[in-house]
């Protein structure tokens, strides 16, 4: 029986402990939400392409875009045989609908440091997975396609966190990139 009472206590002991460490986690994940001090992170970034990649697809949605445009005129002079003035004012009203779409801009990131043996980025816009940068001339770069949004971002130079210098800086203590849509 003194064996039964002690596995019991060291259960409960252990209970305690990881009801603590989840209750300690639950409050770390959820204290910038409640602090009011959220940040907006707009739609999830996909993944960059390269620069094949990025390439070949803005010739695809150029030709898909000009397929479409293509289609579209045709309709609307059939439409402005048909129904006159209206279509005209139909057709105008086209091109706003596709500028309201939010489509990735080419971002380029630099960090000024000829002594680093190697810088990494990362942010939100990553799903915080580093990026390595590449030197040149003491200054290492890279480019990312990012969605319009602001985005919590950080350096990792030999090792270590570093914030841009520059940039506002986030309540998570990251730097702070704002990404404005581009016509």
């Amino acid at each position: 029986m003194t064996k039964s009472k002690k596995f019991w206590a060291g259960m409960v002991l252990l209970s305690l402990a990881v009801m603590a460490f989840a209750g300690w986690s639950i409050y770390g994940r959820m204290a910038l939400h409640f602090s009011g001090d959220t940040l907006e992170v707009r739609p999830v970034p996909m993944p960059p392409p390269s620069e094949e990649e990025a390439t070949a697809e803005e010739a695809a949605a150029d030709k898909q875009e000009a397929d479409k445009a293509a289609e579209e005129e045709k309709r609307d002079k059939e439409e402005e045989i048909k129904a006159g003035k209206a279509a005209a004012a139909k057709a105008a009203a086209a091109p706003a609908a596709d500028a309201a779409k939010p489509r990735a801009v080419r971002t380029t990131f630099e960090y000024k440091d000829s002594s680093a043996r190697s810088v990494l980025v990362a942010g939100s816009f990553t799903s915080w997975k580093d990026k390595k940068m590449t030197k040149k001339d003491g200054v290492w770069k890279t480019d990312i396609y990012i969605l319009p949004g602001t985005y919590p971002y950080h350096f990792t130079v030999d090792g270590k966190q570093k914030l841009d210098p520059g940039k506002p800086k986030a309540p998570t203590g990251d730097s702070l990139l704002t990404v404005e849509r581009q016509n």
